[in-house]
C-alpha cells in the first residue's frame, strides 16, 4: 500500500492496535513542532509505518483524516530511502501540523529521524 511508482521498495503499514501499543510502551520517542515519532527496532520485518492523529488536533474526521493523508505522503516520500533497516515507526500528528507547510513536515521527519541516529547527516 505505500509505495510509490518512482521508489521500488514498500514501506508495510502497522495495522494493529497491539503493534501501536508496543511501539508507544517500548520504543524511543521524539517530538517535534508538527509531529511526534516513535520507533522500535523490529526482527526482519522491514519498514512499517503507522498514523495516528488523535481528537485533541481537532474534533471533526475530516481534518484528521486530512492530516494523515498529509503524513502519509510525507512518509512515503522520506522513509523508503532507509528500506533497509527493521524499523517498525508511529507518526502522531500535531495539531501545529495542520499549519505547517508539506516541506517543514517533511523536515520536521527527517530531523526527528536524525536526531535519533536513524538517517545519517546528509546535509538536513
Amino acid at each position: 500500500m505505500f509505495a510509490r511508482k518512482e521508489k521500488t521498495k514498500s514501506i508495510g503499514r502497522l495495522k494493529k492496535r497491539s503493534d501501536f501499543l508496543c511501539v508507544q510502551r517500548m520504543g524511543r520517542k521524539w517530538i517535534s513542532k508538527g509531529l511526534i515519532i516513535e520507533i522500535l527496532d523490529n526482527e526482519d520485518k522491514g519498514i512499517r509505518v503507522g498514523l495516528t492523529v488523535s481528537k485533541r488536533v481537532s474534533k471533526l474526521a475530516v481534518l484528521r483524516n486530512r492530516l494523515k493523508r498529509r503524513l502519509k505522503a510525507i512518509s512515503l516520500d522520506v522513509l523508503p530511502d532507509y528500506h533497509q533497516q527493521n524499523l517498525d515507526i508511529v507518526i502522531v500528528g500535531r495539531a501545529m501540523a495542520q499549519q505547517r507547510s508539506y516541506e517543514e513536515l517533511q523536515n520536521d521527519l527527517r530531523w526527528c529521524l536524525k536526531k535519533m541516529d536513524i538517517l545519517a547527516d546528509e546535509g538536513i
